[in-house]
């Protein structure tokens, strides 16, 4: 059994046609791509920074004023880029899986350990009155 064309007045496509398209193709994937930036890399960058000691009282600093789970999951960025979660918990004292469940968002550790990761991570705590106005 012989297939007919489907439309048999056009005939078949020329060669150059299909080149055409094929090029046109070619050209459009060969259009640089603008790949944004994956979170692990800003992570990575953050971590650098962070193995400052300036930078990173300043941002525990801002971390605590936003909350207290912001706070403890930038201690928890800060103990990393410093000497890292398993050589922290083992100079503060503390069981490694117990810090990472301390420095967790919803984390509630006791005063005593907090205590001992900020020493350990080498950071003490200030106090500063809330406002500038003189007692009565």
């Amino acid at each position: 059994m012989r297939r007919r064309q489907i439309h048999p007045t056009s005939g078949h496509s020329s060669r150059q046609g299909a080149l055409e398209r094929l090029q046109k193709a070619k050209s459009r994937l060969a259009r640089p791509v603008v790949k944004e930036r994956p979170a692990e890399d800003e992570q990575d960058e953050l971590i650098g920074r962070l193995r400052d000691p300036q930078y990173c009282s300043k941002y525990l600093s801002a971390a605590f004023r936003d909350s207290a789970g912001t706070f403890l999951v930038a201690l928890r960025n800060v103990a990393s880029a410093q000497k890292g979660i398993s050589k922290l918990a083992a100079e503060a004292g503390v069981n490694r899986e117990n810090l990472y469940r301390m420095l967790s968002e919803g984390g509630n550790p006791r005063l005593d350990t907090l205590w001992a990761v900020l020493k350990a991570i080498g950071l003490r705590v200030s106090l500063e009155p809330a406002s500038t106005k003189p007692p009565t």
